[in-house]
C-alpha cells in the first residue's frame, strides 16, 4: 500500500525504538550482497572478520583519547575507504559528535529527541484535531488547514525529487529509504523556512543516507556472528532504530556548510516562524545576496585558478565561458554527478575532514579544470561547454584530491607527480648572431614580450586548434581514399556489388540443391503413414522453402527506365499530328468490321541509348550494355467515333502497349 501526503510519514517511521524491526530485516535481507574478502586477504591475516571489526572501533576510541588529529589525516589521505564507521567519521568531522565518546550517548539522546518533537510539531493533520473555528479555505498563516496544503505541497516536491535519486544505484528506489529521505528533507525545510527545499538537496543527503544505512548492515553483520560482548556505545551510536534522527543530524550540520550555496534571498524568517517575501525596497539587498554564490565563483577564478593556471584562466575569460554555468552545480551538490558514488565518498572524507574552513570544494572545483585543461585548451566553445557540463568519467578521482590539497596546504601535502601536464608557451628562439642587438635591446624585447604573454597565449591557442583540425581532415582524406573493401574494389562500389550478388546467387543455389537432396532423401526412406499430418507438413514446408530459394538474377541487370519524350524541333507538332491522322485512316479502312470502334495503334520505334547517359564506365558495366527502353507515341486525345455526353469525350479503358523491343 502506498500512502502520500503527510500521513505516509507516520506510517514509514518507526516511532520507537522497538518497532525497528522492519528495519533490521530489510538490512538483513542484503547480507548476501556484501563484498566477501579475497582468498588473498584472508590468507593475509589470521584475523576473523569479527576480530577486525572490534579491532577497527578500539583503535578509534583510543586515537580518541591519544591524538583526534589522526582522524582527520586517514580522512585526507583516502584511509576511510574500507571503514566500517565511515558515519562516526564523518559525525566527529563535521562536529556532530565531539571527541569525547564518553558523552556520545548523552549527546546522540539529544540529538534524537530533537528529531522525535519535529514530528510532533510539524505533522498536524487538521481531519485528527479538533479545530472548530478554522476554515479550510482560509489564508491565514495561523490557519491549520492552509499549512496542511502548504505541507502536502511541499511533501510531493520533495518526493518527486527523491524518486529520481542515483537511477543508477538500486539501493535509492527502496520504498524503506526513498520515506526516509522524504521525512527528512520535509523536517528541515519545515525547520529553517529561510531556507525550505531547494532542488539538488536530495543529492545531498543521499551519500550520507547510504554511509549510514551500511555502517548499520556492518553493525547487524557484526551482532549476529559475535552475539555477546558487544560495546555498549557502539550499540547506542549505531542503533539501526534511529536511521533517520542519524542522518538528519549529519545532514542539518552539512547544509549549515554550503548555506551559501542554496540560501533564497528574498525570503526571511518571521518571529512566528513563517517565512515572507522582502519588500521592493530591499532590492539592491536582494541583489547583493543572489550573487553569492557567483561572486565566490568569480574569486575563485581570479584567486585561485589565475594563479595555478594563468593560460586556462586567460582562455576562459576569452572564450567567454563564466564558471556559474557549470560551477554552481558543482558546489551546491559537492560533485555528486561529476563522480562515481564511491569515488564521490572519497572526496567527501577529505571535504569534511576540512570541515572548520570548507575551502577545500573551491580547489576541488579548479583542480578538476586543471586536470581537463589540454581538452578545453584545444576545443571550441560548444565542446569546451561539453567537457564542463558532462564532466569526463575517466579522471582519477585521486589525482583531483591529491592536486586540490597541494593547493590548498602546499606545505602539508606534496604535489602528485606526473599527475598534470601543462603544454608550455616559452620563446625558443636561437641565439642571437655576431653583431646583434645589444643585451640591453635583448632585456627591453624581453620585457615587451612578457607584457603582451595575453596575445602569445591567443596566437599558440590558435594555431594548436588549427593543427588540430587540420590533421583531423587529412586522417579523413586518408581514410576516404583507402577505403578497400577486397581485392582493389572501393568501399560501395558498383563492381563490388556486382561481385557480392553473384556469390549470394551462389550461396542461394547451393543451398536450394542441398534441401532438394535432403527432400528426396527422406521422401524415399519414411513411407508414408495414415494419420500423420505432421510430418506431411514438414515435408511440404520444406519443399515449398526450396521454391522459395528458386530466385533468378540477371547479369547484366536489365533496368526499365522511364518513357523518354520526344525531343520536337518548332512546327513538328503539325507534322506529328498529320502522320497521326494518316495512321488511323489507314487502321480504319483496313478494319473487317465497320461498325467497330477505331483503336490507336501503339506504335514502338527504335531508339539508341546515348553516351552520355550513363557517364560513369562502372555503371555500364554493372548494368550490361543492352537496355529495355519502352518508347510510346504521343496521339491526339480527340479521337473520331468518340460519343460526347454532356460535352465531354467519354472516358476509355487504358490500353496495353506492346511487347518491348530490346534495343541497343
Amino acid at each position: 500500500m502506498t500512502v502520500r501526503g503527510i500521513e505516509a510519514i507516520k506510517l514509514n517511521i518507526p516511532k520507537a525504538k522497538g518497532d525497528a524491526a522492519a528495519i533490521k530485516t530489510n538490512i538483513r535481507e542484503e547480507r548476501g550482497q556484501a563484498i566477501e574478502p579475497g582468498p588473498d586477504e584472508a590468507s593475509a591475516s589470521t584475523m576473523t572478520s569479527v576480530e577486525r571489526y572490534r579491532l577497527e572501533w578500539t583503535q578509534l576510541l583510543e586515537n580518541l583519547d591519544e591524538n583526534p588529529e589522526t582522524l582527520r589525516l586517514a580522512a585526507f589521505n583516502g584511509d576511510l575507504k574500507m571503514s566500517k564507521f565511515r558515519s562516526v567519521y564523518w559525525a566527529l568531522l563535521l562536529r556532530v559528535l565531539n571527541a569525547e565518546h564518553r558523552s556520545w550517548h548523552t549527546q546522540r539522546l539529544q540529538q534524537r529527541s530533537r528529531y522525535e518533537k519535529f514530528r510532533v510539531d510539524y505533522v498536524r493533520n487538521p481531519h485528527e484535531l479538533a479545530v472548530s473555528d478554522d476554515d479550510p479555505l482560509s489564508q491565514s498563516t495561523k490557519s491549520v488547514w492552509n499549512q496542511y496544503f502548504s505541507d502536502q505541497e511541499l511533501f510531493a516536491v520533495i518526493r518527486q525529487d527523491v524518486v529520481r535519486t542515483f537511477p543508477g544505484v538500486d539501493f535509492f528506489r527502496k520504498a524503506l529509504v526513498q520515506n526516509a529521505m522524504v521525512n527528512i528533507l520535509f523536517y528541515y525545510a519545515r525547520e529553517h523556512p529561510y531556507m525550505c527545499y531547494r532542488q539538488g538537496m536530495h543529492e545531498i543527503l543521499a551519500p550520507i543516507i547510504f554511509v549510514i544505512y551500511s555502517d548499520h548492515q556492518s553493525l547487524l553483520h557484526f551482532s549476529e556472528i559475535a552475539k555477546t560482548d558487544i560495546n555498549e556505545t557502539l550499540l547506542n551510536v549505531l542503533d539501526p532504530g534511529y536511521l533517520e534522527a542519524d542522518t538528519y543530524s549529519i545532514f542539518s550540520r552539512l547544509m549549515a556548510s554550503v548555506e551559501s550555496y542554496y540560501r533564497v534571498s528574498n525570503l526571511v524568517s518571521t518571529p512566528d516562524g513563517h517565512i515572507e517575501q522582502l519588500n521592493e525596497a530591499s532590492s539592491d539587498k536582494e541583489q547583493q545576496t543572489e550573487v553569492e554564490v557567483i561572486s565566490q565563483l568569480n574569486r575563485i577564478r581570479d584567486k585561485i585558478l589565475a594563479k595555478q593556471d594563468q593560460h586556462l584562466h586567460h582562455y576562459l575569460l576569452k572564450m567567454e565561458i563564466p564558471l556559474h554555468i557549470f560551477g554552481i552545480r558543482w558546489l551546491r551538490l559537492l560533485f555528486g554527478r561529476e563522480f562515481m558514488l564511491l569515488d564521490l565518498l572519497l572526496l567527501w572524507d577529505a571535504i569534511f575532514a576540512d570541515s572548520d574552513r570548507f575551502d577545500l570544494p573551491n580547489y576541488i572545483l579548479v583542480a578538476m579544470l586543471v586536470h581537463i585543461r589540454d581538452k578545453l585548451l584545444l576545443s571550441d566553445y560548444t565542446t569546451s561547454l561539453t567537457y564542463l557540463m558532462r564532466y569526463p568519467g575517466n579522471v582519477d578521482v585521486n589525482l583531483v584530491l591529491r592536486h586540490a590539497l597541494f593547493m590548498l596546504n602546499p606545505k602539508q601535502f606534496d604535489y602528485p607527480a606526473n599527475a598534470f601536464t601543462c603544454v608550455s608557451f616559452a620563446n625558443n628562439l636561437p641565439a642571437p648572431p655576431v653583431g646583434g642587438p645589444s643585451a640591453r635591446q635583448q632585456r627591453l624585447r624581453t620585457i615587451s614580450e612578457t607584457s603582451s604573454s595575453g596575445s602569445q597565449v591567443d596566437r599558440q591557442i590558435t594555431y594548436m586548434q588549427e593543427r588540430n583540425a587540420a590533421d583531423s581532415s587529412a586522417l579523413a582524406k586518408l581514410q576516404d581514399a583507402h577505403r578497400v573493401a577486397m581485392d582493389g574494389y572501393l568501399e560501395n562500389s558498383p563492381e563490388l556489388l556486382r561481385l557480392e550478388l553473384k556469390n549470394a546467387q551462389t550461396v542461394i543455389k547451393i543451398a536450394r540443391s542441398k534441401l532438394q537432396n535432403y527432400l528426396r532423401t527422406v521422401r524415399q526412406h519414411v513411407a508414408p503413414r495414415q494419420g500423420n499430418e505432421e510430418l506431411s507438413r514438414t515435408l511440404d514446408g520444406i519443399e515449398e522453402l526450396c521454391s522459395f530459394l528458386d530466385v533468378k538474377f540477371m547479369f547484366p541487370l536489365h533496368t526499365r527506365s522511364a518513357p523518354i519524350d520526344q525531343a520536337l524541333e518548332a512546327n513538328e507538332q503539325k507534322q506529328l499530328n498529320k502522320t497521326s491522322a494518316k495512321t488511323k485512316q489507314e487502321v480504319a479502312r483496313a478494319s473487317p468490321s465497320p461498325s467497330s470502334t477505331p483503336t490507336p495503334a501503339a506504335v514502338s520505334s527504335s531508339y539508341e541509348m546515348p553516351e552520355n547517359a550513363f557517364m560513369h564506365s562502372s555503371m555500364r558495366r554493372l548494368l550490361g550494355e543492352m537496355r529495355e527502353i519502352e518508347l510510346s507515341t504521343i496521339t491526339s486525345d480527340e479521337k473520331p467515333g468518340t460519343v460526347v455526353q454532356n460535352g465531354l469525350p467519354a472516358a476509355e479503358p487504358q490500353k496495353r502497349h506492346l511487347p518491348i523491343t530490346n534495343l541497343r
